[in-house]
């Protein structure tokens, strides 16, 4: 008979009551205040909001790399004081080490810590054939496709263990087609660990396709404007990006960012999105784009 596991859900993500300020020569920025969000164990949350808002040393604090002015950023309870294996990062730039194969980038976490060459091997080579790269655990970085890459980066974060999983626009460099397929692979990676994803984004549909819940930023200094649960169902399929249902989760975080990234903007952008022109831009009007 096997034993039922009692231990607590891992990856319990608690920002509470945060604010960064940083110098400049002008005088000190604040960029985010007053913030409070949460990552549920396994739960796959989205940030979105308007450039400049926080996004980014929000989830950079979560990482570690980043102390709060004031407030708190603890997981699973314990205060994060710095970076830790237990929180893997993704950045939107590939970080791969060009000298290495894909299976030694894989490994380079777990040899870091002292794991067997026997057990680095297996565990690299089951997540690698997760995400559809085992063919290619012999090739150099410099062999492979911008989403290729960023599938490595994924699973080399995940290659440890971690509780949670801290991505900053991972797809924001890759066309449209590939951008979607990762998201599927990025899905599908999730559902089988099992791990707490806290995920930066400016694509509103990649955030409603992919979470759980999506946190919508004001303008800076960053704070949250509205939390958004997604209650599509899953597993996740493209097609449900046309239904009533997705668009009108777009629809609506569309209008608190553009409200965000006009007061952003110091009205320069004069009235026009507020008036709803409709300037045909690649299929959207302006009034969307901002």
């Amino acid at each position: 008979m096997s034993q039922i596991d009692t231990r607590p859900p891992r990856g319990r993500i608690e920002v509470d009551n945060f604010s960064l300020s940083y110098e400049t020569i002008e005088g000190p920025v604040e960029a985010v205040s007053n913030t409070r969000i949460h990552v549920n164990p396994g739960e796959f949350v989205s940030i979105v909001g308007p450039s400049g808002c926080g996004k980014s040393t929000l989830l950079n604090a979560v990482a570690g790399f980043l102390k709060p002015t004031t407030g708190s950023v603890t997981v699973d309870g314990e205060a994060v004081n710095g970076p830790s294996a237990e929180r893997g990062m993704v950045f939107q730039q590939y970080s791969l080490f060009p000298w290495k194969t894909v299976r030694a980038n894989v490994e380079f976490g777990l040899k870091m810590r002292g794991i067997p060459s026997s057990q680095r091997e297996r565990a690299a080579r089951t997540l690698l054939g997760l995400a559809g790269l085992e063919a290619f655990e012999k090739h150099y970085p410099e062999r492979l496709s911008g989403g290729m890459k960023q599938r490595v980066g994924i699973v080399r974060a995940l290659a440890t263990g971690p509780k949670v999983l801290l991505l900053d626009e991972p797809f924001g460099a890759l066309d449209a087609q590939t951008r979607v397929i990762m998201q599927q692979i990025l899905t599908n990676l999730w559902q089988r660990l099992k791990i707490s994803v806290l995920f930066v984004t400016h694509d509103i549909d990649e955030a409603i396709f992919l979470s759980d819940r999506v946190y919508c930023m004001t303008a800076r200094p960053g704070s949250i404007k509205a939390e958004i649960p997604i209650p599509l169902e899953r597993p996740r399929q493209q097609s449900m990006m046309m239904s009533s249902e997705f668009l009108a989760l777009r629809r609506g975080l569309m209008s608190l960012i553009r409200e965000e990234s006009l007061k952003a903007m110091g009205g320069e952008i004069n009235e026009l999105a507020m008036q709803g022109l409709s300037i045909d831009l690649h299929g959207h009007s302006l009034a969307e784009i901002l």
